[in-house]
């Protein structure tokens, strides 16, 4: 706990478990509705949590589970579920045995409809990583079955107190390569998903972020990418490529990523031969 939070009255009102009057004075302090919540609270909250222990466990769940129409996104009610995925998070920081019990609930954090809620799982989950390192690449493996699930790993990754603790490159890479997986193998229509969105934008930036760390063998996988003909996933790989922490450093393997991109570019027509598109030459309507 910090020193700062030590006559707040929502130490009280958690250590005795009222979640009325918990909620209330959280919600006083969110500085919702507004651009940022109150993450440090939100944090010295997490830390309060962990120093009660288990006990503290069914709360939390019933914070986490307050339905968005009960407690909808951008008001301060937003704050209250916020709150428990920093709780849930620091329990399983300071207990290896939460590490286990707080994924599904992690999971099922990452899809809710509140925003805010949503963007504290990679943070939360960075933080069990920079304790648990590769043991925690493992458990991600959970996360990379669905579009929102995946952005949430991959943002994890993203995360440099997370990727410094990981040793293991092969399952780090394991879990990359399930991502793009999950996006390749998308139906045409998922591309109008925001959780499809939100995937192809994070495989723009993870790979690249991860090749500043493990080096040769996230480019290699860049390289067996190269041969998708999906133009979004083409230009993700891309995206990657292009930055002062890679450019600088992998010369070589950006142009071994960059020809496997122009050998499987697809075949243009011959302009000796292509006269584009021809006029119309039905009857007028």
């Amino acid at each position: 706990m910090r020193d700062t939070d030590q006559e707040q009255p929502y130490v009280a009102y958690l250590r005795a478990k009222k979640l009325d009057a918990l909620c209330t004075e959280l919600r006083k302090r969110s500085k919702l509705p507004g651009i940022r919540a109150n993450i440090s609270l939100a944090e010295a909250f997490g830390e309060e949590c962990a120093a009660i222990g288990p006990s503290i466990d069914p709360l939390l769940k019933e914070m986490i589970e307050l339905d968005p129409d009960f407690a909808p996104g951008d008001t301060d009610w937003e704050f209250i579920p916020l709150c428990a995925v920093y709780g849930v998070g620091a329990r399983a920081c300071k207990d290896p045995k939460a590490r286990k019990v707080v994924v599904p609930i992690l999971y099922e954090a990452a899809d809710d409809l509140r925003f805010r809620v949503r963007d504290a799982v990679p943070q939360v989950l960075a933080n069990i990583g920079a304790l648990d390192g590769d043991a925690w690449v493992r458990e991600l493996g959970n996360f990379t079955d669905g579009y929102v699930y995946a952005v949430a790993a991959l943002k994890a990754l993203m995360e440099d107190r997370f990727l410094n603790a990981i040793h293991d490159s092969e399952t780090a890479c394991l879990r990359l390569d399930e991502c793009f997986t999950l996006a390749r193998e998308a139906p045409r229509s998922a591309e109008r998903y925001p959780g499809m969105k939100a995937l192809v934008d994070a495989l723009g930036k993870a790979p690249g972020i991860m090749a500043v760390r493990f080096g040769t063998p996230v480019f290699e996988l860049m390289k067996k990418w190269a041969t998708v003909k999906e133009p979004m996933l083409r230009e993700a790989i891309e995206k990657n490529l292009k930055g002062s922490r890679v450019e600088g450093r992998f010369r070589d393997e950006i142009r071994g990523v960059f020809a496997a991109i122009d050998a499987s570019a697809p075949v243009r027509r011959d302009p000796t031969t292509y006269v584009g598109k021809t006029r119309g030459r039905g009857k007028r309507k």
